[in-house]
């Protein structure tokens, strides 16, 4: 994204793992994704309207206050990569820990923008939400995805989502 998002322009986005690896299945992982987009929040003037850590990607609609939505996403796939590989190679609960560094390895050796490892696909694909409907749409979206996936049965009841009045990070209402 080359041009600044201003308050009013609010962006549909999709961080996903390469190889659509489920990584996020512990309570760690997601703990960490979290800390840093509140991170985000605090000191990157990232706001997040509504989010969804599924296993394997997370969705947001959000926008910054100030510089450009794809800076901040991009500052924030760069820590994470490093730190969640970092987190898995050292992680002894990690059943699939030896699979799981290989692919990204894999990833990584085939990316001229990488050097070693690939945790997230390139890019975010922000899609500008034009309408109240749209937003609304995408909103609704993002907390059916655990409920269509099988893992609640109400949105409210997965954690790591908006939807959940508890949420461990604070939204924009």
């Amino acid at each position: 994204m080359s041009r600044s998002a201003s308050t009013d322009e609010l962006y549909f986005v999709t961080l996903t793992v390469v190889d659509w690896v489920d990584v996020f299945t512990r309570r760690l992982y997601n703990d960490f994704l979290i800390e840093n987009l509140a991170f985000c929040q605090q000191h990157k003037k990232l706001n997040i309207y509504a989010y969804v850590i599924m296993t394997n990607h997370i969705h947001l609609v959000a926008n910054v206050s100030e510089g450009a939505l794809g800076d901040v996403l991009g500052h924030f796939k760069t820590f994470t990569s490093k730190r969640l590989v970092e987190m898995i190679a050292g992680n002894p609960q990690e059943s699939r820990r030896e699979w799981m560094l290989k692919r990204f390895e894999l990833a990584g050796r085939y990316n001229p923008l990488n050097t070693h490892n690939q945790f997230w696909q390139n890019g975010n694909h922000p899609v500008l939400l034009y309408s109240p409907e749209v937003i609304q749409q995408k909103i609704d979206y993002i907390h059916d995805n655990p409920v269509r996936a099988g893992f609640v049965g109400s949105a409210h009841e997965f954690w790591y989502s908006s939807a959940n009045p508890e949420s461990p990070l604070k939204i924009i209402y």
